[in-house]
């Protein structure tokens, strides 16, 4: 019981001691009152009161205690709900036994404290003000500070809540009436003279820019106006000038504030002239002038945000100013010097104005102490400008000069020194700014003239004398001369006098006197020029002019002084433009200098070296008299040239093509032995690069007939006497035509035609390339794409193969032009292809595979021409983006050895296995067409297929090939229908040849009408056919009939086809409408048993087109594509059948039941030259069959003549390709051979 007794009193005591401290805190947190006392001016209410923040609308506080120590508590709802006001709490107590009156204010705008970003501007500080006891004070009307009326009776103490009206907490003062207002006339009385001052400088220099139009003082005005508006809204008078709201200050102080900013940047930028500097200066200022100004529009709507830009805009102008000032100080510029006390001073109030904004500074004397330091910038500002429109100019400038001034101006503009000789006294006296440049004592050159002439270069020294007394003993002289006067340095300055005399009274010259002038550095300059007229500028090299005006010395010093014969060598840097190509410019000049540096060493004492051109270099030797000697030296020079140049981390090695001219008395001419030179060197560079070649009297005619046949060619461009050709390309597999090859050539009016080789290369040397490439290119792709319209395949369109120059290639012109080409849908994307050279993508990779990207994207498909005579690196079939490899002619006809074979197989098998296809050209012999067809080749071309033929006889070929595809085509009921196997005739021949075929084609030829066709068509008047009985399963059916060939069909086309030769076949004037079989026939003459029924197809897809256009050229023979063929009238066909000379044929090779042999018609009579007629060589008998194939390796092939790199990876191939398999059946080849001999079609002119 005792237990629990204490346990209660102690828990009553803790709750005592809890109760005690809550009171104790309670009295220690109560609200303490202000005493208010008589004499006391100003009572700062801020920091003796509390605040409250986000206490919402309401606020409930407890009241100061009284007299007698009674506190309450009272709650403040905010004047409109939501709005969460700040609210101050303060108490205020009158101890004595009168009543007071007080004002409590609040200044709407201050700039104490006011901010730089966002800052607080004019706004209602105090909502309402609500008492604890007594009435609600009274609100004073003031439009600068919000104030209210306090009574406050004796003894009473009286809580008050200050209801806030901004975010941020305001000022509050407690004022005694009387002397609110006497501060408030103080204030406006300082207003009053800021105004005043302000005003008066604006009127003034607004009436200056009346009297002198300058544009600074309308700019300094700006300035002046700008700050009296400020000011005038800043004193509260702005609203009542204008009648408006006060509540708007806030817009009117920023829209000012943004305006005195602006007119600061136009008067910088307008006083100090900075619109004449740089136009991007004058585009920045002229940025920054709009941006202040659209601050001022901005202002209406967000005054904050405009005021912000404005204050941190001070900071920008007054540093831009400065650097801007001090620059153009230190230059020397008199507005700028004038300038940099006034803007001294802005610097100064712009760091007072942000100190006293962050809050740093206040008081009402800081506060006006800015508005002073303001106005007093302003007023300098004006003082700076006037001084400009009424200072007087310099004496020399203040009014018209007189002829004595304006001759001292000019003296002094143009550099010139008095210069005066006194004959009398023998003397000279020259100014002291001579004496100056040569570094001598003042006074040294105004002496005797001896004593001056001590001065004088030795060599100039004897010709001034002269002059001295020609002006001495003639009157009225003129003295013009130059000479050099040696510096304190012992090196000489040029000087240029010119003086006349000055005679006295009798005549007599007593006195010259003239004007000299250092021309030291237009004489250095001088000596440069003519030094660089003649000299190479990057190898110092003599040029042309140089060493041709020393071979003309030479050369007249030969023809009468024996022991010299001078003689020329003339290098010219093989393909020196791709290595330019390669490693630019600057390493380029770099090579070149280094090899002038070798070419110096072999020269003798007068022997010179020159830069005659590019990369041309000329070397002239005047002692050597034995030949041997001066090849030994062309020698030595060569592989000077070939030593290995280290540059960029590796070795170039260049090579030059060199010609050699001894002059001797013949030359009549100072230039003829470096022209020679010049022509033996291009005879050499056309052998071949790194060769050396002595001149000989035939090569003039070379020259000459380069020049001939460039004149001509300019000519045949523009009159169109360019012929394109077109070679047919076959696809292999069906025997089809694929495409054309655009060859090029020229109808020479006196020459005939011409082909390429006569006129290529000399175009190649000159612009004409270009042009030639251009006009044959357009022309393929027109003729293309008419070729496309005549004969449409969906599957297999047809080609055109054009050749490629590859100064074509590398220029950006040709090759926008080829994508032209593609872009404008000329040809179809695949059916233009271009024919590229491994020399010519050689010349500088890089910038090939580009340039090959680019065109294949364009839609071109490219061919790697020539394949197996140049480089023949199996690495560039991968690394360029070729489609198609050619090969070239030479391996063609080595297929015919074992070697030639398996280097044949091997690049096919080579190029399908890199996703290429391969053309073979130069296919001449049904044996090479047949081989290429078993191992795989797709596309092939040459004399065995057809020659070269114009475009007319194209079409002509095409329109027949489509006549014949539209008649093969089934109609309505008629269409073909198969037999079973009962219905073959048995009464074949055991050779599988039917006999319709021979018993039909006659009567139906007889009746055929003759067609006129174009002279020299590719396709001649064809017969009909015997009658051949369709076959199904290897049986006849009557109604269908074989095609026959047309004239210039060659044999070996049916041959391929039946496997047995064909004897000749009447012709007929009128081609008839005709239908191939329907199948082939088996290599042993059988018709197959299980091959299925073929489509109809037309002749011309399926024979080869070796002997469908074989006989386009008339029977007197084909001439060599290298010689030029007479111009004549054009070769008309006979239109009718004319007796044709059997062709020989084996025994047992005509089928039975087969037409006797017709003969062929004789050659037509042309004003051509009479051309032999072809060698025809009897058709032997037939091949017997290929033996099988055993298990034995072939012998290895032979790679010995091939380039090492392709040597090597065809022989890996053809290693792996010996291994021992079983062969199928060996292709039938033909019996008898072809026309053959035939030369190859030269390739086009653009290569």
């Amino acid at each position: 019981m005792d237990r629990r007794l204490s346990r209660s009193k102690f828990a009553a005591r803790i709750l005592l001691a809890l109760l005690w401290s809550w009171l104790a805190g309670t009295a220690a947190n109560a609200l303490e009152p202000i005493a208010v006392q008589p004499d006391l001016e100003r009572i700062e209410i801020t920091t003796l009161g509390d605040a409250y923040e986000g206490r919402g609308d309401s606020l409930q506080v407890e009241t100061a205690a009284g007299t007698d120590g009674v506190t309450g508590r009272m709650t403040v709802r905010s004047s409109v709900p939501g709005a969460n006001p700040n609210w101050m709490v303060f108490a205020l107590t009158n101890k004595t036994d009168k009543p007071m009156e007080r004002w409590l204010t609040a200044d709407r705008y201050t700039v104490s404290g006011s901010g730089t970003v966002w800052p607080d501007l004019d706004a209602r500080r105090i909502e309402a003000v609500t008492p604890s006891i007594g009435f609600v004070p009274e609100r004073v009307k003031s439009d600068k500070a919000d104030v209210f009326r306090i009574t406050l009776e004796p003894g009473q103490t009286i809580t008050y809540v200050a209801e806030l009206s901004t975010e941020r907490f305001a000022r509050l003062y407690l004022w005694k009436p009387i002397d609110y207002e006497v501060k408030t006339r103080d204030r406006q009385l300082f207003n009053g003279a800021m105004l005043g001052l302000t005003g008066l400088l604006a009127i003034f220099l607004t009436a200056v820019f009346a009297a002198n139009h300058k544009i600074i003082f309308p700019a300094a005005a700006l300035v002046s106006w700008s700050v009296l508006t400020y000011l005038c809204v800043d004193f509260g008078f702005f609203h009542k000038l204008f009648n408006l709201r006060p509540e708007d200050n806030a817009v009117y102080r920023a829209a000012t504030e943004s305006a005195i900013a602006a007119s600061f940047v136009i008067f910088l930028s307008t006083f100090l002239r900075l619109s004449m500097w740089h136009g991007l200066v004058r585009m920045l200022i002229g940025v920054w002038i709009v941006a202040q100004l659209s601050l001022v529009a901005v202002s209406v709507i967000d005054p904050r945000l405009s005021a912000t830009f404005a204050r941190l805009s001070f900071l920008a102008i007054g540093g831009a100013g400065g650097m801007f000032t001090l620059y153009l100080a230190a230059r020397g510029q008199d507005r700028a010097l004038s300038l940099v006390p006034t803007w001294v001073l802005f610097l100064v109030w712009i760091f007072a104005a942000g100190m006293t904004l962050s809050g740093r500074l206040s008081g009402d004397v800081v506060v006006a102490g800015l508005v002073a330091g303001l106005v007093l910038v302003v007023i300098l500002l004006g003082f700076t400008v006037t001084q400009f429109a009424f200072r007087s100019l310099d004496p020399v400038y203040a009014g018209a000069p007189t002829e004595l001034q304006a001759r001292s101006l000019a003296l002094a503009g143009s550099g010139s020194i008095v210069w005066e000789w006194n004959i009398r006294r023998d003397e000279f006296k020259v100014g002291p700014e001579i004496e100056m440049a040569l570094a001598l004592m003042p006074g040294e050159l105004s002496c005797k003239v001896d004593d001056f002439l001590r001065h004088v270069h030795p060599t100039d020294k004897e010709r001034f004398r002269v002059m001295l007394v020609s002006a001495q003993e003639r009157a009225g002289v003129k003295i013009r001369t130059d000479f050099r006067l040696r510096h304190a340095d012992n090196s000489w300055r040029w000087f240029e006098l010119e003086a006349a005399s000055v005679p006295n009274a009798d005549g007599r010259t007593l006195r010259c006197v003239g004007l000299i002038r250092d021309v030291s550095d237009s004489k250095r300059a001088q000596e440069r020029l003519l030094h660089d007229a003649v000299h190479c500028s990057l190898t110092g090299l003599p040029n042309r002019e140089l060493f041709l005006d020393r071979l003309k010395t030479a050369v007249a010093r030969a023809k009468t002084d024996t022991t010299i014969r001078p003689s020329v060598i003339f290098i010219d840097l093989d393909k020196f433009k791709s290595v330019n190509a390669s490693f630019g410019l600057v390493r380029g000049d770099s090579l070149l200098l280094t090899v002038a540096r070798r070419l110096q060493r072999h020269l003798g004492a007068h022997d010179t070296a020159a830069r005659v051109g590019g990369d041309q270099f000329a070397m002239l030797f005047i002692g050597e008299q034995d030949a041997r000697n001066l090849a030994a030296l062309a020698e030595r020079v060569r592989r000077s040239l070939r030593a290995p140049i280290p540059l960029a981390n590796q070795e170039i090695v260049l090579t030059g093509s060199i010609g050699i001219a001894i002059w001797s008395q013949e030359h009549t001419l100072d230039d003829d032995l470096l022209k020679e030179a010049e022509l033996a060197m291009y005879r050499a560079k056309r052998g071949g690069a790194d060769r050396i070649e002595v001149f000989e009297p035939e090569m003039r005619r070379d020259r000459d007939d380069r020049i001939q046949v460039e004149s001509d060619l300019r000519k045949a461009l523009e009159k169109g006497q360019l012929k394109v050709l077109y070679q047919p390309i076959v696809y292999l597999p069906t025997k089809e035509l694929a495409g054309f090859e655009a060859l090029v050539r020229w109808d020479h009016p006196k020459h005939g035609m011409l082909n390429p080789i006569a006129f290529v290369p000399v175009a190649e040397e000159s612009d004409l390339i270009i042009k030639l490439g251009s006009h044959v290119l357009m022309r393929a792709a027109k003729d293309c794409a008419k070729w496309q319209a005549e004969l449409p395949r969906a599957d297999r369109p047809l080609f055109v193969s054009v050749n490629v120059s590859s100064r074509q290639l590398f220029k950006p012109e040709s090759v926008q032009e080829i994508r032209h080409i593609l872009g404008r849908n000329i040809v179809p994307r695949g059916t233009l292809r271009l024919e590229i050279t491994e020399t010519l993508v050689m010349e500088n990779p890089e910038q090939a595979v580009e340039i090959l990207e680019t065109l294949r994207g364009a839609g071109a498909e490219l061919a790697l021409d020539d394949f197996g005579t140049g480089y023949s690196s199996l690495a560039y079939l991968q690394r360029f983006p070729f489609d198609t490899v050619k090969i070239d002619r030479e391996l063609v006809r080595a297929s015919n050895s074992g070697s030639g074979a398996a280097i044949m197989r091997s690049i096919v098998a080579l190029s399908h296995e890199l996703s290429k296809k391969v053309v073979a050209e130069g296919v001449e012999h049904a044996e090479e067409a047949v081989f290429l067809r078993t191992i795989g080749c797709e596309y092939a071309q040459g004399y065995h297929f057809g020659e070269p033929i114009s475009e007319r006889d194209v079409s002509q070929l095409l329109k027949m090939v489509r006549r014949s595809e539209k008649r093969l085509q089934p109609r309505g009921f008629f269409r073909p229908t198969t037999k079973s196997k009962k219905s073959i005739d048995t009464t074949a021949p055991a050779d599988g040849v039917p006999v319709e075929i021979a018993t039909t084609g006659l009567a139906e030829a007889a009746n055929a009408k003759p067609q006129a066709l174009p002279a020299r068509a590719v396709v001649r008047p064809r017969q009909k056919a015997p009658a051949q009985t369709p076959q199904q399963n290897g049986a006849g059916k009557p109604g269908s009939n074989i095609v026959a060939p047309p004239a210039g069909l060659a044999p070996a086309a049916l041959r391929e086809t039946t496997g047995r030769p064909v004897p000749p076949i009447p012709q007929s004037a009128n081609p008839p409408t005709s239908q191939p079989p329907r199948q082939m026939l088996a290599h042993n003459g059988q018709v197959p048993m299980a091959q299925p029924v073929l489509a109809p197809m037309p002749l011309a897809m399926k024979q080869p087109l070796a002997e469908a256009l074989a006989r386009v050229v008339p029977p007197g023979g084909i001439p060599s594509p290298a010689s030029s063929m007479p111009p004549g009238p054009p070769f008309e066909l006979p239109t009718a059948p004319v007796a044709m000379q059997p062709a020989p044929v084996p025994p047992n090779s005509m089928p039975q039941g087969s037409m006797p042999p017709v003969a062929m018609p004789p050659a037509p009579t042309t004003s051509y030259a009479p051309m032999p007629p072809p060698q025809m060589s009897p058709m032997p008998p037939p091949l017997p069959p290929l033996p099988q194939r055993t298990s034995v390796a072939p012998p290895a092939p032979d790679f010995s003549n091939l380039p090492p790199g392709v040597a090597a990876s065809l022989a890996r191939l053809a290693a792996g390709n010996r291994t021992p398999q079983a062969s199928p059946a060996a292709p039938e080849v033909s019996d008898t051979p072809t026309t053959g001999g035939m030369p190859a079609a030269a390739k086009s002119g653009t290569r």
